[in-house]
């Protein structure tokens, strides 16, 4: 199980702070956080501007989590998620 998905999990319906590859953060109020077996998906909304996140675990044993943000012509990559903590 993908740990920083389990973390998510664990802290969601409450607020989850995700820091990405690059350096960047968003804080999302969670809608959803489910795992079907060893496989992540949630979605959340940021709490700055109301844009839309999915999130998933990709690759082999689902090792990395990666995020999706929805803009005007559909689905973008946001990047790989590599921590999650709770928004205090």
């Amino acid at each position: 199980m993908n740990p920083i998905a389990k973390r998510i999990y664990n802290i969601a319906p409450d607020p989850v702070r995700l820091t990405f590859e690059d350096g960047t953060t968003v804080s999302l109020a969670m809608r959803s956080a489910e795992f079907f077996q060893e496989e992540f998906q949630g979605e959340g909304t940021s709490m700055d501007d109301d844009t839309a996140y999915r999130l998933i675990t990709d690759g082999p044993n689902n090792e990395s989590l990666i995020a999706g943000r929805e803009v005007e012509s559909g689905w973008e990559n946001a990047g790989k998620v590599t921590k999650a903590e709770p928004v205090e």
